[in-house]
């Protein structure tokens, strides 16, 4: 069963909706920040699942919502730009979790590039000279008034 667009905007809700719980349950983690945006631990999805399943009001979260959010937060522009200046990676306590890679660094590099690349396309399409549009039957007979008067009043 192929899933409508309303289902996909009401999932892209649900999940920016549960990354703001997220940002309030766990901001030594989370943050909307982009200056203390950290890099990730590596296998977080699995601490953050168990902290979610031990947490009252986040228990019944389904396994999709928390992989849908942490992909969400992992390919925002501010979290790639902090893991190309290799911030240091975190826990959900904030504590640091390693370093970042070469290879995460090429990744990101390369997401971020493909993020300026769609960004500048979309501004050029912005703007592109739109077809003048053509006059209405009413305008045409307002402009035709015009002239009218404009021959006959000098």
């Amino acid at each position: 069963m192929a899933t409508t667009q309303n289902q996909k905007r009401q999932r892209a809700e649900r999940t920016r909706a549960f990354l703001d719980q997220l940002i309030e349950h766990f901001p030594d983690c989370f943050t909307r920040d982009r200056e203390n945006m950290r890099p990730l631990a590596i296998g977080i999805q699995q601490q953050l699942r168990e902290a979610v399943g031990n947490h009252d009001e986040l228990k019944d979260t389904p396994a999709w919502l928390v992989r849908q959010a942490l992909a969400l937060y992992t390919r925002a522009p501010a979290y790639l730009d902090a893991t190309i200046a290799r911030k240091p990676r975190i826990n959900l306590d904030g504590t640091e979790a390693g370093e970042i890679t070469d290879e995460a660094l090429n990744y990101a590099t390369l997401r971020r590039e493909e993020q300026k690349q769609r960004r500048a396309e979309r501004r050029k399409q912005a703007k592109k000279p739109q077809k003048p549009r053509r006059p209405s039957a009413e305008e045409r007979k307002q402009q035709k008034l015009e002239a009218l008067a404009r021959k006959f009043n000098t």
